[in-house]
This record gives structure tokens, C-alpha cells and sequence, in this order.
């Protein structure tokens, strides 16, 4: 049972980069759905091991954090957007700890960043599907089915860092290990294209520390591997001037002048409400999920930041600020090119999130969560590992180890 829970998991995070394009009726999202039932199978394998591995400090932190979104309740100034927050946030709760619980090789955790990765390629297919039908989802810009070209970008970046780590740490020969680190490779331009197609500025920001660990790893690769690479590189090139709409080159050139403008979309202005905001309500704000009512407008705070400080005040917020210190402090204290790849992926998401709302987002706390699961392994880091995609193939001493992680 508890290897059904471990390949449903994975599904789970294969399905998150395109969740919206399959909406089921009276459950939600396909991820959501795949949520509930890998949490079925995840607390059915408790019951009858009566095992569970000991949480971190990183999980009483977002405990906190949640219920603190909870008591929210009592004052928030949309009672119905907090509840179906609470929802949302109870949900990626059960996620965190599957994670954890299940997530305890480098085999597993590697096995879950390439279920993104595969992932991340199915929303890029349905762009490019909808750019060469024509179905844009705003002008001459393109997103997956169901998804808004500005929260597309985002999801393709954090795959870029992901597929290259895992395509230069790939320790066998087989054929599966051989065929992934070309699917991996492959990935990087495919991301790329498909955040131009977007045409999402942010994006592109965000996807700049990714190229800078592309570029500070490429010593770790053989001279041919590295021509080869470059031969591709400048073929894309080439290839891109050719499929990318001019109006995205263009919008994504206008990029400087939105930063020194002080507009970014009219962002700045909706920081500027959300503030004013703040300072009346400093210590419990708003509400969970209560920013759109409370400031008076139909839009989100586009600041993962300042929407925790509006929505649950100060105490809210250092919450929320002590679960990303933990973070970092646990990406940090890892295998040198472990932590320079997680430290990618936080900096990624943290661009992300300053101009994107995602403190609800499962990319948010699938990304930190699998942070700290590579922070707890007790196998070898993962850049020595080899490619396992099965926690089962892990030789027994490794599983040995582990044994002292549960509570029984």
C-alpha cells in the first residue's frame, strides 16, 4: 500500500504544472483529485504500519502558520474567500507531509523533481498546441488550457534549474537514466520557448538565476557534452527568431523601462492600496484570502509578500518568514552543488513570488517541502546518487537508516 501511495504521489506532482487544464466537475482541479486520493492511500499505510517518519521543525511552522490562517476567520473581511482558503491550505498541509513521509531516498526525491519536470513539459505542449492553433489566451500571447499566460511562466521556470540538475547528476548508463537526461536537456529551450510564447516578463526575470547555474555548471560536463550543447543552443536560437511572436520580444523589451517607471502593470499602485491597508490592520490584517475585498479592488496583491503581511498581519507574516528561513537554512547546509541548486530553485520562486501571488500555490510548498526533504535524507546526497526511479531499488543499508526517522 505504501508503494501505491509513493507512485501516486508522483502522479500528484506530475499533474500540478498542468492542474488547470483538466477541471472536474463538483471536485476541482485533476490535482486535486489525485490529492485526496493519494491521501487516502498515505494515511491507510499509517494505519496499518503504524508508522509515521517525525516531522521537522519546517512542519510545525507551517502548523502555525495555518492555524493562524484559521483564527483569521474571526476577524477576516470576506468570511467565504477565507474558508475556501483554509480548504486550499489544509490540503497542501496533507501534501507537506505525504512528502515527507514518503520522500526518504535520493531515488524518491529525484523521482519526484523529474515528475515535474514531465510535467512542466505537458504545459508547455498545450502552449505551443495553442500557438499553432491560435488560441490565445490574451493578445498574441499563449498559455496551457485553462491557465493565464502570467502564471505559465512562472511554472516553466522553476523547471528549467530542476531538469538541468537533474540531467548533469544522472549517475548510470542505462537506458531509462541515458533517455531522461536527454528529456532533461531538452527541457531547458522547451521552457525557454514557452515563456517567450507567454510573453510574461516576470518570467523571464525569474528564469535568470536558473541560466546563471546553467552557466556556473558547465565545467562538470565533458568537452564534447559541452559543444554539443552549445551547437543546440545556437540552433535554438535561430529556431526562436523564427516561432516567437514579435509582440512577445517586444513586451518582454519593455521590461527595464516597467521597472524604472515604478509601473510593473500597474503592480506598484496595488503594493501602494495594500499597504495603506496594512497599517490600519497591522497586527492580525485582514483575512485569509480577504486582500481583493478589503482593498477594494478585483485584483490580488501580485506580491506573495505583501499579501501575507495584508491578509494576516504581522504575526502572520513572521510566520510565514520563519518557514522560508528554515528553508534556506536547510538548502544551505547541503552537498556544495545540492545547495547551489536548491538555493536556484528558492531564488526562482522567490522572483516569483514578488510578483505573483503563490503562498496558495502547491508549486510554492511543493518546492520548499521537497527542500527540505533533500536537507533530511540520511542516504548520500543526491548528486551521487544514481538514477532510481523506485524507493525499493535503494540498497538495504540505505533503508536501515531510515528506520530511526519513525514514530511508531
Amino acid at each position: 500500500m505504501r508503494t501505491v501511495a509513493f507512485w501516486l504521489s508522483l502522479f500528484m506532482i506530475f499533474v500540478i504544472p498542468w492542474e488547470n487544464s483538466i477541471d472536474i466537475e463538483g471536485v476541482g482541479t485533476v490535482s486535486r483529485t489525485i490529492g485526496l486520493v493519494v491521501a487516502v492511500f498515505w494515511m491507510a499505510t499509517i494505519i496499518v504500519t503504524g508508522k509515521f517518519r517525525k516531522p521537522h521543525s519546517f512542519h510545525l511552522a507551517i502548523y502555525l502558520f495555518i492555524v493562524w490562517n484559521i483564527a483569521s476567520t474571526f476577524w477576516s473581511f470576506d468570511v467565504a474567500a477565507t474558508l475556501d482558503r483554509l480548504q486550499t491550505y489544509i490540503q497542501l498541509l496533507f501534501m507537506i507531509f505525504i512528502l515527507w513521509d514518503l520522500y526518504n531516498t535520493p531515488g524518491d526525491l529525484r523521482a519526484g523533481l523529474q515528475a515535474y519536470v514531465l510535467g512542466a513539459y505537458v504545459a508547455f505542449g498545450s502552449t505551443f498546441v495553442n500557438y499553432l492553433t491560435g488560441n490565445e489566451e490574451s493578445f498574441l500571447r499563449y498559455a496551457a488550457t485553462g491557465f493565464n499566460a502570467n502564471d505559465l511562466g512562472p511554472i516553466l521556470a522553476l523547471g528549467i534549474p530542476i531538469a538541468w540538475y537533474l540531467a548533469i547528476t544522472g549517475g548510470n548508463n542505462s537506458k531509462l537514466a541515458n533517455a531522461l537526461k536527454v528529456v532533461n536537456y531538452a527541457y531547458i529551450p522547451a521552457g525557454i520557448l514557452g515563456i517567450l510564447l507567454s510573453g510574461t516578463r516576470g518570467a523571464m526575470i525569474a528564469a535568470l538565476p536558473a541560466i546563471v547555474f546553467i552557466l556556473s555548471t558547465l565545467t562538470r560536463l565533458r568537452f564534447r557534452t559541452r559543444v554539443m550543447i552549445f551547437i543546440a543552443l545556437i540552433g535554438t536560437l535561430f529556431a526562436l527568431q523564427t516561432v516567437v511572436p514579435q509582440y512577445s520580444i517586444e513586451r518582454l523589451a519593455t521590461t527595464g523601462a516597467s521597472i524604472s517607471e515604478l509601473d510593473l502593470d500597474g503592480r506598484v499602485n496595488i503594493w501602494r492600496q495594500g499597504i495603506k491597508v496594512f497599517s490600519e490592520h497591522p497586527l492580525l490584517g485582514v483575512g485569509s484570502s480577504a486582500f481583493r475585498t478589503a482593498v477594494g479592488i478585483e485584483k490580488v496583491a501580485h506580491n506573495t509578500f505583501i499579501s501575507v503581511l495584508v491578509e494576516v498581519g504581522i504575526i502572520g507574516w513572521v510566520l510565514f518568514g520563519i518557514i522560508l528561513a528554515i528553508t534556506f537554512y536547510q538548502a544551505i547546509h547541503q552537498p556544495k552543488l545540492t545547495a547551489r541548486f536548491w538555493l536556484t530553485v528558492l531564488l526562482v520562486w522567490a522572483l516569483t513570488a514578488s510578483f505573483m501571488t503563490w503562498e496558495q500555490r502547491k508549486q510554492t510548498w511543493l518546492i520548499l517541502s521537497l527542500v527540505i526533504v533533500s536537507a533530511g535524507l540520511s542516504s548520500p546526497p543526491v548528486e551521487a546518487a544514481t538514477q532510481v526511479i523506485h524507493h525499493r531499488q535503494v540498497p538495504q543499508v540505505a533503508r536501515k537508516r531510515e528506520e530511526n526517522v519513525y514514530l511508531e
